[in-house]
């Protein structure tokens, strides 16, 4: 089911199924992608893994669990927990065919609060079992590029906060992580779109310093992305797309040597009976 909220200037729409932003329209521009033949989703939530597990499995307290490309949130259906006049709140709670895949008792809200020109999406676990629970999260909200009739993809980049060196990890066929491999960056302030870039996959930035990024054309027009509780950021795209994904991700795939140990994964959260975790990425239209 779709929901839309208008407040200030901007108007969302959000699909209970995966809890997935379909659409941020101000002054009649959406600056969200549409679904079509290079990938069939906007937005999706990644729960309780981020990317691909090796060979898509894992063993958790010995025992084997088969989880799916970035988890289960974003096939499943949320329910509408709140309504307010600037924002929308949905959750997700453990059932047996969420135990089947992944064996903790969680609660997942996501809430999408409409400040000014800026929508904020905040993603907030809970534990609610007995024993610890681990897992990675994170977002994969695709943008519309070009937005304007007479640009084209070059025309835009990713300008990063703070000047940004880091070794990305080759991603290989299978969806892993190879950090024997990777394209080297030093001291970059930005990065300018093409679509070589995405030939292989994403861009991964372990670590990021940056606490936002701006995806922007030459007249620096698009959006300023922002995230908290994030140690990693991808930048994807398909060759010929006209889209370009901003990733804040706590955790990214299986490395390609991975014991399938579940709890040797880089990045998990760890929470305690009743503890939560709470981080968001915030977009900003930048008119």
């Amino acid at each position: 089911m779709e929901y839309v909220l208008k407040y200030d200037d901007l108007e969302i729409v959000v699909n209970s199924k995966g809890a997935e932003l379909e659409k941020i329209m101000y002054k009649g521009k959406d600056y969200m992608r549409v679904r079509d033949e290079y990938w069939n989703r906007i937005s999706p939530i990644l729960f309780p893994i981020v990317g691909n597990l090796k060979d898509l499995k894992t063993y958790i307290s010995g025992e084997l669990f088969l989880i799916p490309q970035h988890g289960i949130a974003r096939d499943s259906e949320f329910k509408l927990f709140k309504r307010t006049n600037n924002q929308l709140i949905f959750y997700l709670k453990y059932n047996e065919t969420t135990l089947k895949t992944y064996p903790y008792k969680f609660m997942l809200f996501v809430v999408f609060r409409i400040i000014n020109k800026r929508l904020q999406v905040r993603i907030n676990v809970v534990n609610k079992g007995k024993e610890n629970m681990y897992f990675n999260v994170g977002g994969h909200p695709g943008f519309r590029i070009p937005l304007r009739d007479d640009e084209s993809f070059e025309d835009y980049s990713v300008e990063f906060e703070k000047t940004e060196t880091f070794d990305a990890p080759t991603v290989e066929k299978n969806g892993t992580l190879n950090f024997d491999v990777t394209d080297k960056y030093k001291d970059v302030d930005k990065i300018s779109l093409n679509y070589k870039l995405f030939a292989i996959d994403a861009i991964v930035i372990p670590q990021i310093k940056s606490r936002w990024v701006k995806l922007v054309n030459k007249k620096g027009k698009g959006i300023k992305f922002s995230f908290k509780k994030f140690n990693s950021l991808a930048i994807w795209s398909r060759p010929n797309a006209p889209f370009v994904c901003l990733e804040p991700w706590q955790g990214y795939a299986d490395r390609y040597d991975s014991n399938y140990d579940f709890l040797t994964k880089d990045d998990l959260v760890r929470l305690r009976k009743e503890e939560s975790y709470t981080c968001e990425y915030n977009i900003e239209i930048l008119d």
